[in-house]
């Protein structure tokens, strides 16, 4: 998004005349924008602390983009108080950017040309940001394909609460999976994931940490199951490792589905984090919230044999 801006009163360094010209950007921000090359001054670069003079024109170029996705916001929320909100979160859209720097400098999330929870969360809920609250709010990940039932914190005091919750182990998580062919019946896994050397993807291995899932069919068909899964441990991609270790890898899984010739393929991982319970962090009372499967999701189970 370009931005041209006209300096009426000369003297000030040029990161602090952004900072003053722009609301919504920190000063910090603003000068790794210039430092990036992103701001011209006269059409030529300049160093964060030059001054700028009376009637100069400065041109940039801000990456920060209203996201598509951004227009449904609101639809998204299943639950709102002055302490947190549930969120439906849609497949496909990323938690946050890649590397830290968004964590100490919360606006970089904006600045990311891609879609992502931190940034929207900044736009929708900026009250969130004006708190403090660390991560932007963010207490728990969901994997960008993935969609279904997050929690996101307001304030510090309940995201601290909230995460000691998630270390505890006393939320209560329920996902649907569409799995590769016909489960036999319920099962309970119990083995250990991780990164096994020379891998990026989580699998099982005995270099990983304790994991245990309990797994329930819902419905079946010749070719896939529909598959009530509640991870009893908290290890990143368990359900997926744990399904693919019992030969019923979720559909749409690029680390682990690999279906044969003739065989259906899914246009994404068919994973939904289908309902959430909890303490509430206030008021001690149970909580507890439901998303139903997104349209693609059933459409993709009504299509299979």
């Amino acid at each position: 998004m370009k931005k041209i801006l006209r300096v009426e009163t000369g003297g000030a360094r040029l990161d602090a005349f952004l900072a003053a010209e722009l609301d919504g950007y920190s000063r910090g921000f603003l000068k790794g924008l210039v430092q990036s090359g992103a701001v011209r001054v006269g059409g030529e670069r300049r160093a964060p602390d030059a001054r700028v003079a009376e009637g100069e024109v400065v041109v940039l170029e801000l990456p920060e983009k209203t996201p598509e996705a951004s227009l449904d916001f609101e639809s998204w929320v299943l639950f709102e108080d002055r302490r947190l909100l549930v969120l439906d979160k849609p497949s496909g859209l990323l938690m946050h950017p890649l590397g830290s720097s968004w964590l100490t400098r919360p606006e970089a999330a904006r600045a990311e040309s891609e879609d992502n929870l931190a940034a929207l969360l900044q736009v929708h809920r900026p009250e969130i940001l004006k708190a403090r609250t660390p991560r932007c709010g963010i207490v728990h990940r969901l994997d960008r394909p993935t969609s279904g039932v997050l929690l996101v914190a307001k304030d510090p005091e309940t995201w601290s609460a909230l995460c000691a919750g998630f270390e505890r182990r006393e939320m209560s998580k329920t996902y649907r999976a569409i799995a590769r062919g016909a489960m036999s019946g319920a099962a309970r896994v119990q083995a250990p994931v991780g990164r096994a050397p020379g891998l990026r993807r989580v699998v099982v291995t005995s270099l990983g940490k304790s994991a245990e899932t309990a797994f329930r069919p819902v419905a079946r068909k010749r070719e896939a199951t529909l598959v009530e899964a509640r991870p009893l441990t908290g290890r990143t991609h368990q359900i997926r490792a744990h399904l693919a270790h019992v030969g019923h890898p979720v559909m749409g899984d690029p680390e682990f589905d690999r279906p044969g010739k003739g065989e259906c393929v899914a246009p994404r991982l068919m994973l939904h984090a289908y309902r959430l319970a909890f303490a509430h962090p206030a008021t001690a009372r149970p909580a507890e919230f439901t998303a139903e499967p997104p349209r693609d999701f059933s459409a993709f189970w009504r299509g299979l044999k």
